[in-house]
């Protein structure tokens, strides 16, 4: 920049550029405005419209022998019958007003030139009139800056220069005198070149810039990143990454459980951990009175699962107490279900080398072991069964209550151990919430016994984005995570509940970390975007709020993600002291 103070001290009028140099959008791209307005009027093609009707007036414009179009000559060629074209060119104008926001790259060297009495001027080629450019200079107090736009002086910067002759006259000094500053290389470094004047380029330092396909979610998180949280938000780390993806995704999936609680006439909503770590966090500040009771439940399929076998259904079970075992050893069968392992003599008496890791043609001799260990396994499973009753009461749940059980997906392997595991102690009403539910033959087979209901399904989204999400779930469930240990199950103390958790048999690589990492951005991005939208006025629906983390997953750029690849043993029912899990391994199995 030290090239630009030295032009600004050669020049007699300094000449600035308003959009995208002086103020700027927290937009990805200009029009994603467009995309907007068509969210607050419900008119889903509106971009395409709104560029048709600029096209148009361009054209007219060409045949009424003007240079430049407005605002008005804009609207004047939309479809629409006349109240609605004012009232969304109304809408345009206000929105943009609150949308721009000063550059803070520009914007102090702005203000200092001002104060400092030097000839400071606004050149800008916009269809909006000076009075748009008074309104927003207004709220800086500098609604005296001598404005030269295109629509009202009929002359652009664009074209063939003309602005420029207007500027330089109206200043009363030569062209050459005049340095002008601006984004665009064609309307603010070619063309004022061409007239005489000197200009400087300049190169805004965005780090997050986006692609023109982006869904309007996307486009507002880059723009948040690029503008007001730009110094709070550190680029490359896991906060980051729970801004752009996790924020949005544990947003718009508790927009969709507030609006689904109250159409189901809820009681309770259970948000199971750790899957629910940052939205009961969220219901809390921004939504506790449009919930009903609800609370941060700690539970999982595995301590679901453990409550419900008794010696009736113990063998039944058997297949569920050894999946995901392949590379354990076998002492390790026994832990990451609560259980004392045996002894290595009882386990070489077997026939069993304590120290090999399971294959897949050992179950069945497993399955003997785990069956002649029944005794000890079902202790477990009685004080889970009773420690869950006695955690489902101090949570405030009653019998004859509807709970919503939330859960991100896929199967509803969680919501059926768990009603299987209540039945026989408390009669109440469950439904699930998912945030995608995947279209498996063990789903479509849950679904005729339970009540389950996504935000995400092929009812409301395409098969084919469905099944891009629960291909690549893993992705997913990082961003709806918890940093603490999978709950396996509950014990009693005296008239209270201790639950009790599974650190995992490898060591957990940073775990609690990045978990805390992700969760602060999410809080970020939330604080940030209801913000933005109030201010917008402009609220998206749950299916659009959570789009970024769709489109994360939808194109797979997060598996060569350095920082999601650093991620070791994230599952504690698979971690075994014999290997390390990385994230590539949960997706290439």
């Amino acid at each position: 920049m030290d090239a630009l103070h030295v032009a600004i001290d050669k020049a007699s009028v300094i000449s600035f550029d308003f959009f995208d140099t002086l103020f700027v959008r927290p937009l990805a791209h200009p029009e994603d405005a467009f995309d907007l307005l068509g969210v607050k009027f419900n008119i889903a093609d509106f971009r395409a419209q709104r560029r048709k009707a600029q096209a148009d007036a361009f054209r007219q414009m060409t045949k009424d022998g003007r240079k430049e179009i407005t605002l008005q000559n804009i609207y004047d060629k939309f479809p629409q019958p006349q109240h609605q074209r004012d009232a969304i060119q109304q809408a345009e104008y206000d929105l943009e007003l609150e949308l721009l926001q000063p550059n803070n790259e520009l914007f102090p060297l702005f203000q200092q030139l001002v104060a400092s009495k030097k000839k400071v001027v606004i050149t800008s080629d916009m269809y909006f009139s000076a009075n748009f450019f008074v309104d927003v200079l207004k709220r800086y107090g500098l609604e005296q800056v001598p404005l030269f736009i295109s629509a009202d002086c009929n002359a652009t910067k664009r074209d063939s220069g003309e602005l420029f002759n207007i500027v330089a006259n109206t200043c009363g000094v030569t062209v050459q005198q005049v340095l002008h500053i601006g984004d665009n290389y064609l309307a603010d470094v070619q063309r004022p070149q061409e007239k005489g004047l000197s200009a400087f380029h300049y190169v805004r330092e965005v780090a997050h810039q986006g692609n023109k396909k982006q869904s309007i979610a996307t486009s507002m998180v880059l723009g948040l990143l690029n503008t007001d949280d730009a110094e709070k938000i550190t680029s490359g780390t896991f906060q980051e990454l729970g801004y752009q993806f996790g924020g949005p995704a544990n947003l718009g999936f508790l927009q969709w459980i507030t609006q689904q609680a109250k159409q189901d006439e809820v009681d309770v909503v259970l948000f199971v951990s750790r899957d629910g770590y940052a939205l009961e966090r969220l219901a809390k500040n921004y939504c506790a009175d449009q919930l009903p009771d609800f609370h941060y439940f700690l539970g999982s399929r595995i301590a679901f699962n453990l409550a419900l076998i008794t010696d009736d259904n113990f063998e039944q079970n058997i297949p569920f107490l050894l999946s995901g075992s392949v590379g354990l050893s076998p002492g390790e069968l026994f832990e990451r279900i609560g259980v004392c392992p045996p002894a290595d003599s009882v386990l070489q008496s077997l026939g069993i080398d304590p120290q090999r890791s399971i294959s897949i043609e050992e179950h069945d001799k497993l399955g003997q072991l785990v069956s002649g260990y029944r005794s000890e396994i079902m202790k477990v499973c009685s004080r889970n069964r009773r420690g869950l009753f006695m955690y489902l009461c101090q949570s405030g749940v009653k019998a004859g209550n509807k709970i919503a059980l939330v859960d991100v997906g896929w199967n509803g392997t969680t919501q059926e151990a768990f009603e299987l595991a209540v039945r026989p102690i408390m009669d109440v009403d469950v439904v699930g919430y998912y945030f995608c539910l995947a279209d498996t033959p063990e789903r479509q087979r849950r679904s005729c016994s339970l009540k389950m209901k996504a935000m995400v399904s092929k009812e409301s989204v395409s098969s084919s984005i469905v099944n891009s999400i629960y291909e690549n779930r893993v992705a997913v469930e990082m961003f709806f995570s918890a940093p603490h240990n999978t709950i396996i199950g509950y014990r009693p103390c005296g008239l209270s509940v201790e639950v009790v958790g599974d650190p995992g048999r490898a060591k957990a690589t940073g775990h609690e970390q990045f978990n805390q990492a992700i969760n602060e951005g999410i809080d970020m991005f939330v604080k940030s975007f209801t913000q933005q939208q109030e201010k917008l006025n402009v609220s998206l629906s749950p299916l659009q709020t959570v789009a970024p983390i769709i489109e994360l997953v939808s194109s797979d750029q997060w598996r060569t993600n350095p920082l999601i690849g650093q991620i070791e043993n994230f599952d504690s029912w698979g971690s075994s002291r014999n290997q390390v899990m990385r994230f590539a391994d949960y997706f290439n199995n």
